[in-house]
């Protein structure tokens, strides 16, 4: 059985422990090992000290963005489904995904980020090019993404939300989603996203950062 103790330290019962520089040594008759043990709580304090309060420039080496949308206001999750009330209704988000987000409302969901309007991360959500998009919105006809590439947008979509909540700001998200996260073993959130256990894990981690439960 384990045991909390605090919010960080969690203990095993039946164990000889005492602290060490690196965590825990645990002791039994057979074996002795050390072990950090750190709750989500510790791993949100240690998120937030890597991530900036204030604005960062993005790096000004030339590659394809999305450039010169004007940012539509809205949260990311509002935008993407063009404002429905989808409150906690998964078969909607379903039926949402199943027909397919309108390329429009999708370009408007990147308008809220500089870092969705980054190429790889406009392929990434689309499943098209920069330029692709470009000339599709040039063209003004209407445009649906196909039912697993509007899964990938609303993941996306509903991890940088959840990560303005959870973080307290945008500039703050945008830089934990984009490095790696000692809760996820040194992955990179923006990168486990996109896969369906990944993104369930991320959702996870923020919804007990939100709502204050850390096991």
């Amino acid at each position: 059985m384990i045991y909390s103790i605090g919010f960080d330290i969690e203990v095993a019962i039946g164990l000889d422990v005492k602290a060490s520089d690196n965590g825990w040594i645990m002791r039994t008759a057979h074996l002795e090992y050390e072990t950090p043990a750190y709750s989500a709580r510790h791993q949100w304090r240690n998120d937030c000290a890597r991530c900036p309060k204030e604005d960062v420039a993005l790096p000004s080496a030339k590659v394809p963005r999305l450039a010169g949308l004007k940012k539509v206001e809205g949260k990311p999750v509002d935008l993407l489904v063009h404002g429905r009330n989808i409150g906690d209704d998964a078969m909607l988000i379903v039926h949402l995904t199943d027909e397919g987000f309108e390329l429009s409302d999708v370009v408007d969901m990147l308008s809220t980020s500089a870092l969705y309007q980054q190429g790889e991360m406009v392929r990434r959500i689309t499943g098209k090019s920069v330029r692709t998009v470009r000339r599709l919105l040039k063209e003004g006809k209407p445009v649906r993404l196909d039912p697993q590439q509007s899964v990938i947008a609303y993941q996306y979509a509903l991890v940088l939300e959840l990560a303005i909540e959870a973080f307290g700001g945008q500039p703050r998200a945008e830089a934990w989603m984009q490095n790696p996260s000692t809760y996820f073993h040194g992955r990179v959130p923006l990168e486990l996203t996109r896969h369906p256990l990944g993104f369930q894990m991320v959702e996870q981690y923020l919804g007990q950062l939100i709502y204050g439960v850390y096991p």
